[in-house]
């Protein structure tokens, strides 16, 4: 396990335990430690290999985080949530004290629920700072009636608390990547014909291939693979009216390797194959 850390507290903070009964660590969630934080300009903390996750929330001043490959400013209104047992590193950015909410917590649905905030990386959200005040309250409460009702109402306010973080993270996604990924769309739409290479469409918008098609999905409303056969489809039907050629060339031309691919795709779609599709609209039938 690494640590290394320089303290440099301020005056303000404040810390407390949750006292969980031993049946704690079989729901879904348990708090473990919590506090309000007030650091001074030389604060750190670098370290992993501890067994919990970590909720951070930003009320003042601004704090560095790094994990997973990637570093976030976290200024006030910014939170974010990680994986104690990976690498981390965080620091008092800028001369200001950072004053943060912090909580340590595990339980069965601990590393499912992160891994939904985070993706494969991480993500930080926006969070009012008047909303992290409210949080040492709540759980300082919680905690001076120890026993199983206390761990119930603990578990079900972490859920709360980590729902709320992946729904503002989710919404926060969308805006932050809208413009990447209606480049990304465009590009498809101007090259359906071309092998569609999602690692390629990716690493263009400087993201991971599984993050890519996440947030692909949040932004454009489908998967990039749903959405390019959407649109091989509808060109496919234009040709097959203003044009003569044969489906294996329509094929061809909407990046099918053969007319195969594109008549159980067509089909499946649309409700005929391409050649009663044309028939139809030829004969003046309207289509499916």
């Amino acid at each position: 396990m690494l640590l290394r850390f320089r303290m440099d507290e301020q005056r303000g903070g404040r810390a407390g335990f949750f006292p969980s009964m031993g049946e704690g660590e079989l729901l879904p969630f348990c708090p473990l430690g919590f506090g309000e934080y007030v650091s001074g300009s030389e604060y750190f903390t670098e370290r992993d290999g501890l067994a919990s996750w970590l909720f951070f929330a930003t009320i003042s001043g601004c704090g560095t985080l790094r994990y997973a490959g990637v570093e976030e400013q976290l200024t006030a209104g910014k939170a974010a949530v990680i994986d104690c047992s990976q690498y981390q590193y965080y620091a008092t950015s800028g001369p200001e004290p950072w004053r943060f909410f912090w909580m340590h917590f595990s339980g069965s649905a601990a590393d499912g629920m992160v891994r939904l905030i985070n993706g494969d990386s991480l993500r930080a959200a926006s969070w009012e700072p008047s909303r992290a005040l409210e949080l040492f309250g709540q759980l300082e409460e919680l905690s001076r009636t120890p026993g199983r009702q206390a761990d119930f109402m603990a578990s079900l306010w972490v859920h709360q608390l980590l729902a709320e973080l992946a729904q503002s993270v989710q919404c926060g996604t969308s805006a932050r990547y809208r413009d990447a990924m209606r480049e990304a769309a465009e590009y498809l739409r101007l090259h359906l014909a071309e092998p569609l290479r999602v690692g390629e469409l990716a690493k263009k918008s400087g993201l991971s291939e599984f993050y890519f098609q996440r947030v692909f999905h949040d932004a454009i409303g489908q998967p990039p693979y749903e959405y390019l056969t959407r649109l091989r489809v509808e060109r496919a039907r234009s040709l097959l009216v203003s044009t003569d050629r044969s489906v294996a060339e329509i094929a061809a031309l909407t990046g099918y390797s053969d007319a195969r691919g594109l008549i159980d795709q067509f089909k499946k779609r649309v409700g005929q194959t391409p050649a009663a599709y044309r028939r139809a609209r030829r004969e003046g039938k309207p289509p499916l």
